[in-house]
């Protein structure tokens, strides 16, 4: 095949319905500070709070107000780079989220992952190699 991307996510967005509350249960979750910007300008202009990245071509996301798509809990699931997955179980209770899957082991080298609800009930997966 060609023209395959170099990746096969290029963004994720994370719909939140209290956006201050959800960028403090990421950052507590993965501690780790979320980049604040807005997107767009007037009455188009939507504040983000983007997840951090080493490198420019590196895939990256955002916590988004839920204006327009809202929280699920169906659908894609999307795993986030965690650096200490049993501190982030640890503490996802006491953020207003829930673990949905307990830490499981990959094959290989290939780390481990967990499933945790969000504090708006959205799944997010966490992978720490």
């Amino acid at each position: 095949m060609t023209n395959l991307p170099k990746n096969a996510v290029t963004w994720f967005s994370i719909p939140a319905t209290d956006f201050e509350k959800s960028i403090s249960f990421f950052q507590g979750l993965l501690g780790v500070e979320l980049i604040r910007d807005i997107h767009g300008e007037g009455d188009d202009a939507m504040p983000f709070a983007m997840f951090p990245k080493e490198g420019e071509d590196s895939v990256s996301g955002a916590v988004t107000p839920a204006d327009r798509i809202k929280p699920a809990a169906g659908g894609v699931l999307i795993y986030l780079a965690c650096n200490d997955i049993d501190g982030a179980l640890e503490r996802v209770d006491s953020l207003g989220g829930a673990l949905l899957t307990p830490k499981t082991p990959l094959p290989g080298d290939m780390g481990d992952i967990a499933v945790v609800a969000d504090c708006d009930g959205t799944p997010i997966g966490l992978h720490q190699v």
